[in-house]
């Protein structure tokens, strides 16, 4: 294959894949708890190495070409709204809350939970909060405006506590994958450890990111876009010049 016809197809196909991203990021800017997600180019010198052709071997056409890394989520901490919702948790330093999952636990930095009519603590999407002994469950004396949120993940109402959140936390945030828009799943073989994140109640953390950063990369990668796509229709005209098909 031609070295610039491949530079150019691999260009384009790494400015697609950033631009899906970045528009992802930006489709679910008013998510809270979402994770930003991010790829980027590699770099010729990560590439080269495991690929060095021998002594006796042409270079390969991929060292000539643009890759892009698997994709992975920042899990910094977002911005903290103050809602004066007393259902709405925000957890400040490294930590999840625990969702029972169809399939086992799943986790997640989104506290904007309700109280269903079997007085479970669900999320949005109706899946139970666990606590350490199972779903949380608020009791039918009490009302959500007496419920209060120790930092420490207890709850409380008239000073008694009824449940507690079950926080957690990973060595390494970026082994879990991502379940829909603010929900994540860990390996099989991963078990989470104890959180140390504070709760923080009549809040809720907004995603990571920033409408106008991820409109800057939209125009980047359009750009970038743009330039290969000219690179190549380039290089086509003059191979249909050099071989006389023009």
């Amino acid at each position: 294959m031609i070295p610039g016809l491949y530079s150019a197809a691999t260009a384009i196909d790494a400015s697609t894949r950033r631009h899906e991203v970045a528009a992802e990021n930006l489709a679910n800017i008013q998510m809270p708890g979402y994770r930003r997600k991010m790829v980027a180019n590699t770099t010729f010198e990560t590439m080269f190495p495991p690929r060095q052709p021998t002594s006796n071997s042409t270079m390969s056409s991929e060292l000539l070409g643009t890759a892009t890394t698997q994709p992975r989520y920042d899990f910094q901490q977002g911005h903290l709204e103050d809602t004066g919702n007393p259902l709405n948790f925000a957890l400040q330093g490294d930590g999840f809350f625990t969702i029972k999952g169809p399939d086992g636990p799943l986790y997640t930095r989104n506290g904007s939970f309700y109280v269903d009519t079997n007085r479970q603590l669900v999320t949005i999407d109706m899946l139970p909060v666990m606590g350490p002994g199972g779903p949380i469950v608020v009791p039918d004396t009490i009302s959500t405006e007496k419920i209060e949120v120790s930092a420490d993940g207890r709850l409380l109402a008239n000073n008694e506590q009824f449940g507690e959140f079950s926080i957690v936390k990973f060595a390494d945030n970026n082994v879990l994958a991502a379940v829909g828009s603010s929900l994540f799943v860990a390996p099989s073989d991963v078990a989470p450890q104890a959180g140390t994140a504070m709760v923080q109640q009549g809040q809720l953390e907004l995603a990571n990111t920033s409408s106008i950063d991820e409109m800057l990369t939209l125009i980047e990668c359009s750009r970038h876009l743009d330039a290969a796509q000219k690179a190549l229709q380039t290089i086509a005209e003059s191979v249909q010049k050099r071989i006389g098909l023009r």
